[in-house]
């Protein structure tokens, strides 16, 4: 499998910019801001699995790169920091999964599951994921303009 691991890297390190502040206004520009700069990577990577003979071998070996990746990058002295652990499982709960599952597709709702079991197993912690309109109507609304 030919997968741009760089560019999942690059999403990682952008983190802040898509975390900052977040509320349900700046999710939507977000998260749009976040297809315009990840779909075509996550879209070919899916396109790849969807042609695969053994597909769940290679999501959960794509899977197993990344998040192998993603933790040797950020841990130090064998830990990864509780504020960036937190940021790179929120980078995955509110950007990543949500586009995948809005794919409606089978390659994608598979490789979400894979990945998620698979970051879970090499990041020792528990996500789950939802779609992009259960996360959004999460966010608080204000009240007559207060809050």
């Amino acid at each position: 499998m030919n997968v741009d691991i760089n560019g999942f890297l690059q999403m990682f390190e952008e983190r802040e910019i898509y975390l900052k502040k977040l509320k349900a206004e700046s999710y939507e520009t977000n998260t749009d801001t976040f297809i315009g700069r990840y779909g075509s990577i996550i879209d070919g990577m899916l396109a790849e699995l969807a042609g695969s003979d053994k597909p769940d071998e290679d999501m959960d070996g794509i899977s197993s790169d990344i998040a192998t990746k993603v933790k040797s990058q950020y841990e130090k002295r064998g830990r990864i920091k509780m504020d960036v652990g937190m940021d790179l499982n929120f980078m995955l709960i509110y950007y990543f999964f949500p586009y995948l599952l809005d794919k409606k597709d089978e390659t994608a709702d598979r490789f979400a599951q894979i990945f998620r079991d698979r970051w879970n197993k090499v990041m020792g912690c528990n996500i789950s994921y939802a779609p992009r309109e259960d996360i959004a109507a999460g966010f608080k609304k204000k009240l007559f303009g207060f809050f």
